[in-house]
């Protein structure tokens, strides 16, 4: 069953969707932005985070991998875009490490150096 949700996580980053994404999160859920520190748990600051996110400048997602355990999985990804501020193209690889729970996800915990986009 986890195959399902991680399959749908994928699809959601390349397809851009804040919807979809929202629906692959446990009623309880902890998402994590370790380089922003920040911590969502509920699902409107949940969407709101992804559809700024996806508003960026020809913002993608590619190279997506999975890895899954039984209760955990890592997706590896690269974020490309456009920097605002100066216009030049930028990629920065970065992970989830994810835990599940009844087929949806409970925790994720996001890596990455956004230095390249931001500066």
């Amino acid at each position: 069953m986890s195959a399902k949700v991680l399959q749908d996580a994928k699809e959601a980053l390349e397809g851009l969707n804040p919807d979809k994404i929202i629906e692959i999160y446990a009623d309880e859920f902890l998402f994590e932005d370790t380089s922003s520190r920040e911590q969502i748990i509920d699902r409107a600051s949940l969407r709101k985070y992804f559809q700024q996110l996806f508003a960026m400048p020809q913002v993608s997602f590619s190279e997506i991998r999975i890895f899954e355990a039984d209760r955990f999985a890592v997706i590896e990804w690269t974020w490309g875009g456009v920097k605002r501020t100066t216009g030049e193209p930028f990629q920065v690889r970065g992970a989830s490490i994810i835990e599940l729970s009844e087929g949806k996800i409970r925790r994720e915990s996001i890596y990455y150096d956004p230095r390249s986009a931001l500066s």
